[in-house]
């Protein structure tokens, strides 16, 4: 019994020195570059030229931060499009994800550093596939991460700019028929956005 009551005089006492002055629900939007990691899944479609591996990006967000250390976040990042020059193989990459954000703020709450962790549903939305890789999934559960800077200014009373990094890795399944292999995909964001906190 003494340990729960310590346990619980701990944590209260963490969240309390974590302080309310941060908290409340905060809405943002960013645009960067994105990056492709295909470990291999191109040159395994027999394409004739590599995909491209960059391209340009969006990101919506929305979240709560519960004070200066713990929140959750919500977004939608479109990824752009990797495309193939030679036989029209490409993909448009969106994905949606719910993530905690953890981090903690400086400077009497306007200087944030943070990372994010959790999952999202990504539909790769295949184009122009070749006939063995119709059975490729369009859609895959993704490991969503990240890292970021967020600062808010008292001035700008909510106004903040943010600028991160955030990647989805998921597993992109390819069976022509006669053989089956797994390839571990990754995306990635790297975006300034501007934030609004209520």
């Amino acid at each position: 019994m003494k340990k729960i009551v310590s346990g619980i005089v701990l944590l209260t006492s963490v969240l309390a020195f974590a302080g309310e002055n941060s908290s409340g629900f905060y809405v943002g939007a960013g645009v960067g570059n994105t990056s492709y990691s295909d470990d291999g899944f191109t040159k395994a479609l027999d394409v004739t030229s590599k995909a491209n591996t960059d391209d340009s990006g969006t990101i919506g967000y929305l979240g709560y931060q519960f004070n200066n250390i713990v929140g959750i976040e919500a977004s939608y990042i479109d990824y752009g499009k990797f495309a193939n020059g030679s036989n029209g193989f490409s993909q448009e990459p969106k994905n949606m994800n719910f993530a905690a954000n953890v981090g903690y703020s400086f400077l009497d709450g306007q200087l944030r550093p943070y990372v994010v962790a959790g999952l999202g549903y990504l539909k790769a939305n295949w184009k122009n596939l070749p006939y063995y890789a119709s059975k490729l999934s369009d859609s895959a559960v993704s490991f969503h991460y990240g890292l970021g800077l967020q600062y808010e200014p008292d001035f700008l009373h909510g106004l903040g700019v943010r600028v991160a990094y955030v990647a989805d890795a998921y597993v992109a399944s390819l069976d022509t028929g006669s053989t089956s292999e797994t390839y571990t995909q990754v995306l990635g964001l790297g975006y300034i956005g501007l934030q609004y906190k209520f």
